[in-house]
C-alpha cells in the first residue's frame, strides 16, 4: 500500500512538470479566450507577435520556445498566445498593440492592459530573464527608473536601467549612465566581475575609455574574471582595428596608412593574447591590401578564408560591391569567392552578400512569391528557353507559399507547372495533367500572386504587388482575358484529360484567337509606356499596319524604345519603310504560267491583289478555297495575281512543284513563278516579303492600301471595305 501511494505521489509531480518539458505551451485560443483564461487561472498573457517571414521569429520558435527551462517558466506564469502580425485577428491585435517590429513580445493583464513588451530575438536564458524582471515591479521599466531616480546605484540596476534606455532609444541618455558610472567607480571596483558588462555589453569598440582602460590593466582583469573572458574582449577590439586594413574600399589615407597599420601591429604585439592565430591570418591579408594590387589582395583572401572566422569573412565579403568597376578578371575572383562563402550567414545578411555578387555578375534577381490556395505543399517545374535552349528547373513550396528567386540578366517568359499528387488528374493517355501558368521573369523585380488551383481546371491568378512589367505581363494575360479565350483554355485542359484531338474544336479556336488578338491590340494602342506592349508588338508585329506602329513606336518611352525588343521594331520599321501601305508599288514585268507578260503598268485603272505563297506552305494552301471564292466575287473588278516562291533551285523541279500545286488548288487566274526571270524582276525583293502567305491590295492608281500578312486575315474584309470606299468616291 505504501509502494502504491509513493507510485501515485510521483506521477502526481511529474504529470504537470512534463507539460512544460516540450517547451513553450502555444494555445489555439481568439485574445479574448486567453484573457479569460489568464483571469481564471490568475496567470498574465503573453503574446508572441510574429510573421511568416521573419528570421529571428523562425529562430525564437525553434531554438528558444522549444526549450524545457523556457516552457517551465512561461507555462506556470502566462497563457501563451501565437498571433501572425499579418493575417486575421493578429493583425488587428497587433494595430492595437502598435506592433510594428518583429516578432515582438507583449505581456497582457487579464483586462488587456499592457504590462510589458520587449523585441527581437535573443538567447533562451537571457530571454526568460528579461521578461521574468519585466514583469516585476521592482525591475519593470517603472521600477527601475524610479530606483535609479532614487539613487540607487548597484551595477545589476545600472546594467538594466542603462539597457532600458537604449530599448526606448534614448541612447544618449544610456551612454550618460555608463559613463557616470564608470567615473565615479575606483580602480579597484572597475576590475571586478561585478562590473565587467561595462566592457562587454558598453564599450563597443576599441575608441572607447574602457576598452584602453582594459589593455593597460589586462593583467588584473584577467586575475579577477578569467583569462578566455578578457582575451576575447580585447580580441574583438583589436580585429575592429585592423578590419579597416583589411577592407577593398579606398579609405582616407589619414585613417588608413603604412604608420597607422605599424602602430595597431605594435599594440597586437603588445597585447600578447593567446588566440591571435586569427588575427595573425588577418594581419597577412591588410598587408597585400597595403600594397594596393587587387588581384594579389583577392588571391591572398582565396588562400586565408578557410581559416578564418565566418564574422571576418562576412566583413571582407561585403565590401566587395566596390569592385564593380574593375576588370572582368578581377569581378570574377570576386564573384567566385562570394559565391563560395554564401553561407557564412543567413538571413538579410546572406541576401546582401547575394545581391553584392549579382551586381558584380551584371545580374539582377527576380523574386517570385505566390500564395497558394488548394494545396500546402509540392513541387513545382519552372520552364523556360534561354538563348536557344529549353531550361527546366525545380523548386518547392510549403505552407501554402511559394518562393522563387531566379538571377539574370534578360527578361524571359517562362510557365510553371504544380507537380503534386493533390493536383493531378489522370488522362485517358495514361498520364497526369497539373495545374500550370505562366509569368515573366523580370531580372531587377519581383511578383506576389494570389493562385487558387483546383484539379482538372485553370488555375486562377490574380496580382498582388510588384514591378511593373510584372503586372503587366499578368494583366494582359489573366485579368484581361475574355470570356471566350477562358473557355478555349479550360477546353485545352479538358481535351488533354479526356484524349481528344484540340483540332477538333475549330470553331472555339478561332472564336479564342480573334479574341485573343483583340484584346491584344487594344493593350499595345492604350499601353505605349510598357515593355509589354513592345514584347507583344514585336511578336505580333504583321497585325499592325507599319504606319500605326510607327506611330505606336514613337510613343514609347527611351527606355523601352531602347529594349532588345525596341531595337528589333525599330529594324523592322525602316526595312519596311518602302513598302508600306500608302506607298507606291514597285513597277514588276514578269512572264505568268503561260507566258504572257504581266506587269504593273498593264493594269492601271483596277484594283490588283497579289498573293505570295509556295507549293510548301501549308496555310498558303489552306487560304486557297477561300482566294477561290474571292476571285468568283471580285474578278470582274480586282486583279488577282498568285506569285509563288519555290524553296528549290533547279529552275524545271520549281516549275512542276508550282504547276502542281496550282493544278491541285484549282486556281484559274493569273499565276506567277517568282524563281524564274528572279535575276531580272525578283518580286519577293521588290515587295519587301518576308512570310508567307502574305497579300497586297494595290489600289487603282498603283498605291499600296493593305498588306495581309499571315493565313488568318481576312482578305474578302479588305477587299470590301476597299471596294466599298471606291464605290462611295
Amino acid at each position: 500500500m505504501k509502494k502504491q501511494i509513493i507510485v501515485l505521489w510521483m506521477i502526481a509531480v511529474i504529470l504537470p512538470l512534463s507539460s512544460f518539458a516540450q517547451g513553450v505551451d502555444f494555445r489555439d485560443l481568439t485574445m479574448q479566450e486567453a484573457l479569460d483564461a489568464a483571469a481564471k487561472e490568475k496567470k498574465l498573457v503573453f503574446v508572441d507577435f510574429y510573421t511568416t517571414w521573419c528570421g529571428p521569429c523562425k529562430k525564437m520558435s525553434a531554438e528558444v520556445f522549444t526549450r524545457a527551462q523556457v516552457g517551465e517558466f512561461f507555462n506556470k506564469a502566462f497563457v501563451n498566445l501565437k498571433l501572425d502580425a499579418e493575417k486575421g485577428e493578429g493583425k488587428i491585435a497587433a494595430r492595437k498593440y502598435n506592433v510594428s517590429a518583429y516578432p515582438t513580445f507583449v505581456v497582457l493583464n487579464p483586462e488587456g492592459t499592457e504590462v510589458y513588451r520587449t523585441v527581437g530575438a535573443m538567447e533562451a536564458d537571457a530571454f526568460v530573464e528579461k521578461v521574468r524582471k519585466g514583469i516585476d515591479p521592482k525591475w519593470s521599466p517603472d521600477g527601475l527608473t524610479r530606483r535609479y531616480g532614487k539613487g540607487e546605484r548597484t551595477p545589476e540596476l545600472v546594467n538594466d536601467y542603462a539597457m532600458l534606455m537604449m530599448e526606448q532609444k534614448k541612447y544618449e541618455e544610456g551612454e550618460r549612465v555608463i559613463t557616470e558610472y564608470f567615473g565615479k567607480l575606483s580602480d579597484k571596483r572597475r576590475v571586478k566581475p561585478e562590473n565587467f558588462f561595462l566592457y562587454s555589453r558598453y564599450a563597443l569598440n576599441a575608441a572607447d575609455p574602457k576598452a584602453d582602460y582594459m589593455f593597460a590593466n589586462k593583467e588584473r582583469f584577467v586575475k579577477l574574471n578569467g583569462r578566455e573572458n578578457v582575451e576575447k574582449l580585447l580580441y574583438n577590439w583589436l580585429r575592429q582595428q585592423v578590419m579597416p586594413f583589411i577592407s577593398v574600399r579606398m579609405i582616407s589615407d589619414t585613417l588608413v596608412n603604412e604608420k597607422k597599420w605599424q602602430q595597431l601591429k605594435e599594440k597586437i604585439q603588445r597585447a600578447d593574447l593567446a588566440n591571435g592565430e586569427n588575427l595573425m591570418n588577418l594581419e597577412e591579408i591588410a598587408e597585400v591590401r597595403l600594397k594596393g594590387n587587387l588581384k594579389e589582395y583577392l588571391e591572398v583572401c582565396r588562400e586565408k578564408f578557410p581559416r578564418l572566422e565566418s564574422r571576418d569573412r562576412f566583413s571582407i565579403l561585403i565590401d566587395f560591391g566596390a569592385l564593380k568597376d574593375q576588370d572582368g578578371e578581377v569581378r570574377q575572383i570576386a564573384v567566385d569567392l562570394l559565391k563560395a562563402n554564401l553561407d557564412v550567414v543567413d538571413g538579410l545578411s546572406q541576401r546582401v552578400l547575394y545581391m553584392t555578387m549579382l551586381d558584380l555578375e551584371g545580374k539582377k534577381e527576380f523574386r517570385l512569391r505566390a500564395a497558394i490556395d488548394g494545396v500546402e505543399k509540392g513541387k513545382v517545374m519552372m520552364s523556360y528557353y534561354f538563348k536557344g535552349k529549353f531550361v527546366q528547373e525545380e523548386y518547392e513550396f510549403d505552407n501554402h507559399m511559394l518562393d522563387i528567386s531566379i538571377a539574370g540578366k534578360d527578361t524571359l517568359s517562362a510557365g510553371i507547372r504544380f507537380l503534386c499528387d493533390e493536383l493531378a488528374t489522370p488522362t485517358a493517355r495514361g498520364n497526369n495533367q497539373y495545374p500550370h501558368f505562366s509569368i515573366m521573369i523580370v531580372p531587377g523585380e519581383f511578383a506576389v500572386l494570389k493562385l487558387n488551383l483546383e484539379k482538372g481546371k485553370v488555375p486562377v491568378v490574380k496580382w498582388d504587388r510588384g514591378g511593373p512589367v510584372s503586372h503587366d505581363f499578368i494583366r494582359l494575360n489573366y485579368d484581361l482575358l475574355t470570356p471566350e479565350e477562358k473557355a478555349y483554355n479550360q477546353l485545352m485542359v479538358d481535351n488533354v484529360i479526356q484524349g481528344g484531338d484540340i483540332r477538333d474544336y475549330p470553331a472555339e479556336f478561332q472564336a479564342s484567337w480573334e479574341a485573343n488578338k483583340r484584346k491584344i491590340m487594344e493593350f499595345v494602342r492604350n499601353n505605349t509606356n510598357s515593355y509589354v506592349s513592345a514584347v507583344e508588338l514585336a511578336e505580333h508585329y504583321i497585325w499592325f499596319d507599319e504606319n500605326e506602329t510607327e506611330n505606336i513606336y514613337n510613343r514609347f518611352p527611351s527606355s523601352v524604345q531602347n529594349t532588345p525588343y525596341g531595337q528589333l521594331l525599330k529594324r523592322r520599321l525602316d526595312n519596311g519603310r518602302e513598302f508600306r501601305t500608302g506607298k507606291p508599288a514597285k513597277h514588276f514585268v514578269k512572264k505568268d504560267m503561260n507566258g504572257k507578260t504581266v506587269s504593273l503598268d498593264g493594269l492601271k485603272g483596277k484594283y490588283v491583289l497579289l498573293d505570295f505563297w509556295g507549293s510548301w506552305c501549308g496555310p498558303c494552301r489552306e487560304s486557297h478555297p477561300h482566294l477561290k471564292e474571292l476571285y468568283k466575287k471580285y474578278k470582274n473588278r480586282v486583279a488577282f495575281i498568285n506569285v509563288a516562291q519555290e524553296n528549290v533551285r533547279d529552275i524545271a523541279e520549281a516549275r512542276k512543284l508550282w504547276k502542281t500545286a496550282v493544278k491541285e488548288d484549282g486556281m484559274t487566274w493569273t499565276q506567277i513563278l517568282n524563281n524564274e526571270g528572279r535575276e531580272e524582276c525578283d518580286m519577293i525583293r521588290l515587295f519587301g516579303i518576308s512570310s508567307f502567305p502574305t497579300k497586297v491590295l494595290i489600289d487603282p492608281d498603283g498605291v499600296v492600301v493593305a498588306r495581309m500578312i499571315g493565313a488568318m486575315v481576312d482578305a474578302g474584309e479588305v477587299l470590301e471595305k476597299a471596294l466599298s470606299s471606291q464605290s462611295v468616291n
